[in-house]
């Protein structure tokens, strides 16, 4: 049961952090649509930063997401 709800809990935040890093990694190849989307919160030297530092957490929840979903270490 605790590890359904870790496992909801982790597909949920990998979905937040892809989104995230697709729209900091448009926002560094195109800052002319971007910016206006988020209504000028978002420029590409900010992208560039949250795209650089979303890297370590990303791969930290893509690796515990594939441990949840692999039947190899269910019970």
């Amino acid at each position: 049961m605790v590890r359904f709800t870790y496992r909801k809990l982790v597909s949920w935040t990998l979905l937040a952090l892809t989104l995230l890093f697709l729209i900091s990694g448009f926002g560094i190849t195109e800052p002319w649509l971007v910016r206006p989307l988020t209504f000028g919160l978002l420029d590409k030297a900010l992208s560039q930063q949250i795209h650089f530092l979303l890297w370590g957490p990303f791969l930290i929840v893509l690796v515990l997401h594939i441990y949840y979903s692999c039947g190899i270490f269910r019970k």
